[in-house]
């Protein structure tokens, strides 16, 4: 009995220290990674209207590419049932390829006209920085800065 009892203590005192390890590290990963606007808004000092005016045209921003993006996933899935019929048509195939070129031009189109709104809100002096900041990102071999959405 008094074994019992001294393996069920030793085993919920080490769960406790795991769990207080491990769970902390875990949250704070999770509270690391600022929103776009909060990470674009400490990097560049923005006012709390800048802010605020920029939260709005990210909201409609990513509405907009949503539609887009699903649009473009629509169109491979229906590319690869395309490509994995037999006989294949090549000009099915090819007119597919030429809608998902089209929604891919769309999509840049959409993320230059949202760059070109955000600088309008920005000094000459956070335009530089702006832009830097995404010739840093964008060079070859760099990856773009990847954060998870709805956060504020």
């Amino acid at each position: 009995m008094r074994k019992k009892v001294v393996i069920i203590l030793v085993v919920v005192f080490a769960s406790g220290i795991l769990l207080g390890l491990y769970i902390p590290r875990l949250l704070k990963k999770e509270t690391l990674r600022p929103s776009p606007v909060d990470f674009i808004s400490s990097y560049l000092s923005l006012s709390k209207s800048q802010k605020k005016e920029i939260e709005s045209l990210d909201r409609s921003f990513h509405a907009r590419v949503e539609k887009i993006r699903t649009e473009l996933r629509q169109r491979r899935t229906e590319l690869s049932e395309l490509l994995g019929e037999s006989p294949s048509s090549e000009k099915e195939i090819t007119n597919k390829v030429s809608e998902i070129a089209s929604l891919q031009a769309e999509l840049q189109r959409e993320t230059i006209n949202h760059l070109v709104e955000i600088r309008s809100l920005l000094t000459p002096e956070q335009q530089a920085k702006f832009f830097s900041l995404i010739r840093k990102r964008l060079r070859p071999g760099r990856p773009w800065m990847r954060f998870k959405r709805g956060r504020s």
